[in-house]
């Protein structure tokens, strides 16, 4: 394996998993850090196990052996919901949109964290739900300028090309102000220069301090990532920057066909 200290301070520490399907052993001992204010990647070919170990980092599944540490306490059986209020929040291959309401309405959507008024309040257009409100509406379009969106602003979401719905996707994301953002195969879909407006997103997202856990298997776009770990047949085979992972011989092998 690719040589990498394990951090102590990891925003998650993700030690030990082992996942298994209908006697079939999808993850066998993965074990790796997400270190706060950086962007992890994870690639592995087809199969290799990435998006079961995303959905255990993430919530959707847990693990049969092994531990998933945020923030120092285990959220190995953590809901999915009670991890987004703790500040992890993911993404899926296909967007997940509400594909009826306008692209400013998405955002305002993804505002919710700013609510706290009461069904009622908000049913009966209170002043300190209508406040929130107008609250919420400003920092959508804050997010429209933001991510170069003010000229989609009012066009239904379902009708925009596949680029333009992650963008929507990852913005109204980012709009949560998560801890963690995890990314599961962002750039799927997208062509080469999709793929490169992307990259300078997550790239603005990490700058302004998000921590960004990235799963995919598009090497153009892992180049952003500060640590790559590659994982094949269930395990970890190497670990270290994109240029060493890149030029490392088993990788090569195993993950691009040299």
């Amino acid at each position: 394996m690719t040589a990498i200290s394990m951090q102590n301070d990891a925003l998650m520490q993700v030690r030990h998993i082992s996942k298994g399907f209908f006697g079939l052993t999808v993850l066998r001992d993965v074990t790796l850090d997400i270190t706060e204010g950086l962007i992890t990647g994870l690639i592995g070919p087809n199969g290799a196990g990435k998006s079961t170990l995303f959905n255990i980092v993430s919530g959707f599944l847990t693990p049969d052996e092994g531990d998933v540490v945020y923030k120092g306490e285990s959220v190995a059986s953590m809901s999915v919901a009670a991890r987004s209020y703790a500040g992890i929040v993911r993404t899926f291959q296909t967007p997940q949109i509400f594909a009826n309401m306008t692209v400013r309405e998405n955002l305002v959507a993804g505002c919710h964290k700013l609510s706290s008024s009461s069904f009622l309040a908000n049913l009966f257009g209170l002043p300190a739900s209508r406040r929130e409100l107008a609250e919420m509406h400003g920092v959508a379009d804050d997010a429209l300028r933001r991510f170069g969106l003010q000229g989609i602003a009012d066009v239904r979401a379902g009708d925009l090309p596949a680029g333009q719905q992650r963008l929507l996707e990852l913005s109204r994301a980012a709009l949560a102000k998560p801890d963690l953002l995890c990314l599961d195969e962002p750039s799927s879909g997208l062509n080469a220069e999709e793929t490169q407006q992307l990259r300078a997103l997550l790239e603005r997202l990490n700058a302004e301090g998000m921590t960004i856990f990235l799963v995919s298997h598009d090497m153009d776009l892992m180049a952003v990532s500060s640590t790559v770990s590659v994982l094949c047949f269930g395990e970890i085979i190497a670990r270290g920057s994109f240029a060493a992972i890149k030029a490392d011989p088993r990788v090569r092998e195993a993950y691009l066909g040299a």
